[in-house]
């Protein structure tokens, strides 16, 4: 398979990560692991169709959509086949959604900024094994080292919780060109927490110094704070109050 074809397929992959076991999609997924500029096409896509999803599931159907559409179908030409009738109408429902969220603004909030919703994806290709570490240690500090090395954005020092923690490795990537960095560590239950760093310029420096910011999408538990010329976000599956006791 080549990066053309992988690319075809990977098109059709849902953000979910569901469609990881199908031996077509591990295919084009173990293509992209070899290729680092078809995997950084694939996690931009994937973190683009996990955005629109999110808005589509925040946004409220205008009032009245589905009537008033209807009544434009009735006095159009008479169709036989009521089937075919039917799929107008949904086929115009959907390009009306569409563009409701394309020239509105949503009326709930989005959640994470893009290049946090990124890290996610990332962070979640790491702990499915469908993407590796860039570098491995037990040991954080070496992992900083690496990434210092590597000019990659890494903690000047580790929130003191996470320090008592085993590492596992890092990853570097990037969002719109800024680069991006993730080591992943141990909890003591088990399971795993992320500490996401970038660096603080446009267009995701709008996170303010102070106390930590903590949101809740889905499964993921965030907090993301400034220091310096930095941005940090600490992301775990679980609630927000679990998270908390990793900032304290």
């Amino acid at each position: 398979m080549d990066d053309r074809e992988a690319k075809f397929i990977l098109n059709a992959y849902r953000p979910g990560g569901q469609d990881a076991s199908d031996p077509r999609f591990a295919e084009a997924l173990e293509q992209a692991r070899r290729d680092p500029l078809l995997e950084r096409w694939f996690s931009e896509a994937i973190a683009f169709d996990t955005t629109m999803t999110e808005k589509l599931r925040a946004t409220e159907v205008p009032a009245g959509l589905r009537e008033t559409i209807l009544a434009g179908v009735k006095v159009s030409r008479p169709l036989r086949s009521p089937f075919v009738k039917w799929a107008i109408a949904a086929a115009l429902i959907s390009m009306a959604i569409v563009g409701f969220l394309i020239w509105h603004e949503p009326r709930k909030p989005s959640g994470l900024a893009g290049w946090q919703n990124h890290a996610l994806h990332v962070v979640s290709s790491l702990v499915r094994h469908e993407s590796s570490f860039d570098a491995q240690s037990r040991n954080a500090d070496e992992l900083l080292a690496w990434l210092r090395v590597n000019d990659a954005p890494a903690a000047q020092t580790l929130p003191q919780e996470l320090e008592k923690l085993e590492s596992l490795g890092c990853k570097t990537f990037s969002w719109n060109g800024i680069p991006v960095s993730v080591i992943c560590f141990t909890r003591p239950d088990g399971g795993l927490i992320h500490l996401v760093a970038t660096n603080a310029v446009a267009p995701i420096r709008r996170t303010t110094k102070g106390e930590p910011e903590l949101a809740q999408q889905g499964q993921w538990a965030t907090a993301t704070w400034r220091e310096g010329d930095k941005i940090y976000m600490l992301a775990m599956e679980g609630p927000r109050d679990q998270l908390r006791s990793f900032l304290l």
